[in-house]
């Protein structure tokens, strides 16, 4: 990994991937204290990123539904089985 790579901020999936990593590493229950510490720090760090880039992608789906004279028509966002 080069360090421009280490700059980029991550894809929420990468990210969301990681958390997931370190969830299953934290439930099992088999690290010492200072190292459940760094991964649970760590996790901590992957969910504010993984809140931040839904509150963009939040924010640019408002911007596609705006209507031409400027207001939001924001709907709930419902899957296919109609669960939100």
């Amino acid at each position: 990994m080069t360090k421009e790579d280490s700059q980029k901020p991550p894809k929420f999936e990468d990210a969301l991937e990681r958390l997931e990593e370190l969830v299953e590493e934290l439930e099992s229950g088999n690290l010492a204290l200072e190292e459940t510490i760094a991964k649970f720090e760590e996790g901590q760090g992957l969910l504010r990123t993984c809140t931040e880039l839904l509150g963009q992608a939040e924010q640019k789906v408002k911007a596609v539904l705006e209507r031409s004279d400027g207001s939001l028509a924001a709907e709930d966002f419902t899957t296919e089985d109609g669960d939100e």
